[in-house]
Parts: C-alpha cells; sequence; structure tokens
C-alpha cells in the first residue's frame, strides 16, 4: 500500500507519494523527498516497504525523529493517520488517494473566452503585464528546473512556483499515461478555503487543450457553459480558470489547470500567456526528468545484467584437460547478455567422464535463472545415479515440479568411458549429435522428448564407441537454426563444416563451424544462444 506524506513548508503546503523502496528524506536536494529546514538533517529518515507495510527508520539525525509523540529508535510502521516528526517539521500520514481526484463530465461542445494554440502564442512577444516580472519569473523558473529531481518532487515544485507567480485557490497538473490515452493526476495544490469535491473538468476542455494545443481561459466559470452541471465547479464558487497544455515542443505531455474563487480575479490574456510559458518550461522539465528516470533504469538494468553474465559465465567449466587419448573444446556465445544454453563435464570416481549439454527454452533472464538451476541440480546426481537414463528421469521431475509448465529443456547427456571410447547417451529432444572421421558421418539421434514437458516419459538409452581420430560434436539448435533471410543453416550445412575442417586440432575445428554458420548468416543478428562441445580420440 502506498502512502502519502503531506507538510507545510514555508508557508507552502507539499506532498509526497510513497511509492517506490527505498525512500529517503532529509535537508539535502539529494533524497528522493527533500525537507529544506535547519532542524532536519541532510540525511534524516528512510521510508522502506516489506509485505505492504511502509516503515520509517531514523538515520542518526541530528535532532531526531519522533512517530506520535515517541522518539523512533528503530523502524516503525507507518499507519494513514500517523503524525511523523523530522526535527521541528511536522508531517501527516494519510492514504495516497487523500487529494481529491480529477474528474470528467460535462458538455461536448463550449464557447471560450479566450482560447489560444499554444506554438503561436509562444512564438510571439507578450501582449501585457510587467516585462521585468516576467523575465525575473522566467529566470526564477529556469534555475528551479535544471535541479535534478524525481518526477513527482518535480511537479509538486513546478506549482509551488505557479502558485506564486499567477493568482489562484486551486492548481492540478495532468499527465497522459506513457501507455494509452488516460490522465493522471500526478500534482494538486490549494489554498484558502479547502476542496473536498473533486475537480471536476469538462471533457471538452480536455479535448481542445491535449488535441488541439490550445491554451484556454474563462472570465467567468459560474457562468460559462463548459461547467454548467458541474456541481463542485458551483459548489466552490469558481469565478475564473485556466487550463493549459503541458506542451515540450514536441508533444502535449498533459493538462496544466489552474481556477480561483475570487470575484476580484478575472484571467486575462497576459495571465493565460505567463501559464503558457511555464507549462512549456515545465513540460520540457517532465520530458528530461522521465528521460532521467528511464536513464537509471537502464543503467541499473545493464549493471545486473553484467553481474549475471559474470555469474553464469562463471558456472560452465573449460573443457577437460587432463583426460589422456582425448581433446575438447566447449564454447557458448549468447544472444542476449545472458543466455538459457548450458554444457557441463565430471569425472565420475570410476574414471567415467560426464558430458551434458542443454537448451532452456525461451530467452533471457527467466532462461538463465532455470539454466542454473538445471544445472546444479545435475551436479548433485552426477555421482548418485548410475548412468545417463536415471540422471534424464531425476532432472526431469526437478524441472518439472519448478518450472511454470511452460519451460522445457532439451539435453544430451552421455557416459564416456575414455579408456575404450564407449559412450552411453540419452538424448532428450536436442539436436542430433555427430561423430565424424573423414567423410564419413555417423548421427546420434533423439531417444526421447524434452525434459520438463511431462511429469514422466520413458526416454531410451542408447550407445555408441568413439573410434580413435574420430571426433563427437554436440551443439544446441542455435547453429543448425542460424538464419539468412526464410532459409536455415540446417544439420546438413553443419556435417559439412565438421568434414570441412578435416584434421584440424577440436578448437579449429570449433572455429571452422562457427565461422561458417556466420558466413551464411551474413551478418545478420543471431537469434539464439550457440552452443558447440567437441570431443575428439587420438
Amino acid at each position: 500500500m502506498n502512502l502519502r506524506l503531506t507538510a507545510t513548508l514555508q508557508g507552502e503546503s507539499r506532498s509526497w507519494v510513497l511509492e517506490r523502496s527505498p525512500v529517503r528524506a532529509g535537508r539535502s536536494s539529494a533524497n528522493v523527498i527533500q525537507v529544506p529546514d535547519g532542524t532536519v538533517s541532510k540525511e534524516h529518515v528512510e521510508f522502506s516497504e516489506a509485505g505492504g507495510v511502509w516503515r520509517v527508520l531514523d538515520l542518526g539525525s541530528r535532532n531526531g525523529t519522533r512517530l506520535n509523540g515517541h522518539a523512533v529508535t528503530g523502524p516503525e510502521v507507518l499507519r494513514p493517520g500517523d503524525t511523523l516528526e523530522l526535527g521541528q517539521v511536522q508531517l501527516g500520514v494519510g492514504e495516497p488517494d487523500d487529494m481529491a481526484k480529477t474528474v470528467f463530465g460535462g458538455t461536448a461542445t463550449f464557447d471560450s473566452s479566450i482560447k489560444l494554440r499554444v506554438p503561436d502564442l509562444l512564438q510571439r512577444p507578450m501582449t501585457g503585464g510587467d516585462p521585468h516580472r516576467v523575465m525575473a519569473l522566467l529566470s526564477e523558473a529556469g534555475r528551479l528546473l535544471v535541479l535534478p529531481r524525481p518526477l513527482p518532487e518535480t511537479c509538486e515544485t513546478l506549482l509551488a512556483f505557479v502558485e506564486r507567480a499567477v493568482p489562484c485557490n486551486r492548481l492540478v497538473m495532468l499527465l497522459r499515461e506513457r501507455e494509452g490515452n488516460g490522465l493522471t493526476q500526478i500534482a494538486a495544490r490549494s489554498r484558502g478555503a479547502g476542496f473536498r469535491e473533486p475537480l471536476a473538468l469538462s471533457n471538452s476542455i480536455v479535448r481542445s487543450v491535449l488535441e488541439d494545443n490550445t491554451a484556454v481561459i474563462t472570465g467567468d466559470a459560474l457562468n460559462d457553459p463548459r461547467f454548467m452541471g458541474q456541481q463542485s465547479i458551483v459548489a466552490q464558487a469558481i469565478h475564473s480558470a485556466m487550463a493549459v497544455p503541458l506542451w515540450d515542443n514536441e508533444k502535449v505531455l498533459g493538462i496544466l489547470y489552474v481556477d480561483s474563487t475570487s470575484p476580484l480575479v478575472i484571467y486575462a490574456q497576459e495571465n493565460l500567456e505567463l501559464l503558457t510559458l511555464l507549462a512549456n518550461m515545465a513540460a520540457v522539465k517532465i520530458t528530461n526528468a522521465r528521460l532521467l528516470e528511464d536513464d537509471h533504469v537502464r543503467q541499473r538494468l545493464a549493471h545486473e545484467l553484467a553481474t549475471a553474465t559474470r555469474i553464469q559465465q562463471a558456472l560452465l567449466p573449460g573443457p577437460p584437460r587432463t583426460v589422456q587419448g582425448w581433446h575438447f573444446h566447449a564454447r557458448i556465445e549468447t544472444c542476449h547478455e545472458v543466455g538459457g544454453d548450458l554444457y557441463d563435464f565430471h569425472r565420475r570416481g570410476d574414471g567415467t567422464l560426464v558430458m551434458l549439454v542443454g537448451d532452456i527454452s525461451g530467452k533471457g533472464m527467466g532462461a538463465a535463472l532455470l539454466m542454473s538451476s538445471v544445472l546444479s541440480s545435475a551436479r548433485v546426481l552426477y555421482d548418485s545415479v548410475d548412468g545417463p537414463l536415471a540422471l534424464i528421469q531425476r532432472l526431469n521431475g526437478i524441472v518439472h515440479r519448478s518450472s511454470d509448465g511452460k519451460s522445457f529443456v532439451t539435453v544430451f547427456v552421455g557416459w564416456l568411458d575414455p579408456a575404450t571410447g564407449r559412450l552411453r547417451y540419452v538424448n532428450a529432444g536436442h539436436p542430433e549429435g555427430f561423430l565424424v572421421r573423414g567423410e564419413r558421418v555417423r548421427s546420434l539421434e533423439a531417444t526421447g522428448i524434452p525434459v520438463g514437458m511431462l511429469a514422466d516419459f520413458p526416454w531410451q538409452e542408447a550407445e555408441a564407441t568413439i573410434e580413435r581420430g574420430e571426433t563427437l560434436a554436440v551443439f544446441s539448435d542455435g547453429i543448425p537454426e542460424a538464419q539468412h533471410g526464410a532459409e536455415f543453416f540446417d544439420l546438413e550445412r553443419v556435417k559439412q563444416a565438421l568434414v570441412a575442417a578435416g584434421h584440424a586440432d577440436v578448437d579449429e575445428t570449433a572455429n571452422a563451424v562457427v565461422h561458417a554458420m556466420d558466413e551464411f548468416a551474413a551478418g545478420e543478428h543471431r537469434a539464439d544462444d550457440v552452443t558447440l562441445v567437441l570431443a575428439r580420440r587420438d
């Protein structure tokens, strides 16, 4: 559950919604919630959420933190209705929707006192007002807008500035949803008599502002046909109102609305021009704030993916180097930062070498997580089962129970006796492996379906002998399914590449296969991970 914090600072009402955890509050502008008061420490408290419950923790502040009158010495639960004191600043705790929200309705058409297209308005001189005051306001707004702040705080700060620049009782900022056409109230302020009824904003005004990019003013809202029948307008005796687009010079982000209950305040064109200028500056700042937030998200994801890549690479072993009479090669090249392919080697106590190659369905982080689970489960089982069939059966139970029912794993697992070349294997839905010597190629075809698709399946164990001078090649479908246009590299080309490599060593043979695949694809982006394991008997 989100919470709203409210406070009065330097005579102005401020509010913040606790949404993302953790959130820090203090005097410094580096905090998500900045409380500019001398009794508040630079970093005063931290708010954190777990299980839908928000807690507050004092960060060793100079003047302390109190919740409902008692000192906060450890994490304390926050509830709507609580009173929180940071130094001498009092904050109220409430529901995020305690502030009245905007509703839409009204007539389909309207006449306006003044209606101006914003691009035209911004290209011409202002018609009235004190030019020195306007320049001072715009200069101050410019200094205000260069400060980096989170989007909600940016919008609250913008409203506080507009409140000083334009005589008004209520200000509301509505932003278009980034996906879809709805409007969301992101910030609102009021002074004087409280506005407990929601703002009833006419659909016709909304369409004019958003679709036509126009700034609208009415000199007497009580008699304006746009507001006829809007009970909150009548009840609160709103006499004058303005609505202008938040236009960032490319698109309309939303609406900035102000109104006044004073009969002495009748908005004129100079008020509309100033509000439109401020809204334009605000929209540019909002766009920049969104870009900054998106950049922070991208940086965080890039850091997490880089960490995941290092962890995943560390899970994979190097090829065996000390098996007498044998040479091995193993590689994985992922199409994204992390992948779902895997391979493994394990030397059992009886001298048997276990070889495993797998491919998780899907791509990205989900496949990578299942990959690590399959690999760790297989490593637990290598020495406790008596062969590849038993390993596949045990792995199937683990994957089927732990996955979402839509994930599966193609697996080739072999039990190799290095002394004789005897290979017992199960191919669970994996591309057929090849035994290659000269121009002779033997296939090790699938002996069952992929692991995890069904709770049980009668896989078959097969057997082959790797002869001297022969090379075993096991690979993921990222190699035969590499594409150039609509054409696949296919298994036949894999065979040809292996045969063409001739008597080259296993590293050169692997490079030749991958090079042939890339040459066929002619620079097209790889759509799948590429895994290749070779074992050659001298």
